[in-house]
């Protein structure tokens, strides 16, 4: 077997056995794609290589959630170690040229329940399924008609091109983002009752770029940002109304729905590399009153994630 995946599975971290039984090389399959269009940068992170540790505290605000779920998280506050980063295996992806970015979260609640977010800049995904996106990146490898067959194949790559061609690129700073949870999950309550959410980190605050803008000006803003005031968010829960596609992370959920400020991510101080570079942001990991939806997306990603976090211990230990 694989070293990496040895490594991974010796951490309990290869979940999803859905994911195993369809095609047990998919997260493998998919983390080589990676490496192939970005390289390697041995002992990090294959995707979302460049960022940077933080820690802080995630504080509930919400009295109406307790309908919905039982979850600690959202009963007392928690000390968060997160990461900051760009998206892609570029450990040098310049800061000044505008992308898509990505937050991720470790908290253990109250009853000592470990709970991982990871969430980004995108609005909802390319593709519906981790075999699509596997196609699209490894087309991206051979070229444009190979590009050209695999968004033919999947029309709904098309919507997301043109939705990602209107949207506001003006440069901001990490702290000016917000970032979504793209894929769904359950709310879980006392009597058992499950609802489907989405959610998102909105800022609180407009936080300006007040540093010289490089290549590398991010840490330095967010730092400049601490030192002048509060920097949080407020995670925004979206219940999902009937119609709404689940476990579809293609499919954008329209309309008015039930919205709420569940809690507010505060950080507290930011490190270039901390305690957040050996943690995986595996959404999948969670504690009680919260669940995972079938989304085969959301499956996927813990799966790879944990083919990576393997390979970069694996490195690291030679």
């Amino acid at each position: 077997m694989n070293k990496s995946i040895l490594c991974a599975a010796a951490l309990g971290l290869v979940a999803s056995p859905t994911i195993a039984s369809t095609n047990p090389n998919l997260a493998v399959d998919s983390v080589d794609v990676f490496e192939s269009i970005f390289g390697i940068t041995e002992g990090k992170r294959r995707n979302h290589t460049k960022g940077f540790c933080f820690e802080g505290r995630f504080e509930p605000i919400a009295t109406n959630i307790t309908r919905y779920t039982n979850s600690p998280l959202f009963q007392a506050s928690t000390k968060v170690i997160g990461r900051l980063s760009h998206k892609g295996g570029n450990i040098d992806a310049p800061d000044d040229v505008p992308s898509d970015y990505g937050l991720g979260l470790s908290m253990q609640d109250v009853n000592g329940g470990i709970t991982r977010m990871a969430v980004n800049t995108l609005d909802f995904f390319p593709v519906s399924t981790p075999e699509a996106f596997l196609e699209l990146n490894q087309a991206t490898l051979k070229g444009k008609e190979a590009l050209a067959a695999v968004k033919e194949k999947y029309p709904e790559i098309k919507a997301f091109k043109a939705h990602m061609a209107k949207r506001d690129n003006t440069l901001k700073p990490y702290e000016d983002m917000s970032y979504n949870s793209v894929n769904s999950f359950y709310l879980v309550n006392e009597q058992g009752e499950k609802v489907a959410f989405r959610f998102a980190f909105v800022p609180t605050s407009k936080h300006d770029i007040s540093v010289e803008t490089g290549s590398d000006f991010y840490f330095d803003n967010l730092q400049k940002s601490l030192e002048s005031g509060e920097v949080s968010w407020n995670m925004v829960v979206t219940i999902a109304n009937p119609q709404d596609m689940v476990d579809d992370a293609a499919k954008r959920w329209e309309g008015e729905h039930v919205t709420f400020n569940a809690a507010r991510l505060v950080i507290e101080s930011i490190t270039p590399e901390g305690k957040c570079e050996d943690i995986t942001f595996d959404p999948t990991i969670l504690s009680d009153g919260i669940e995972p939806s079938n989304d085969p997306l959301l499956q996927a990603r813990s799966s790879s994630y944990a083919v990576g976090l393997g390979r970069r211990l694996s490195e690291k230990s030679q």
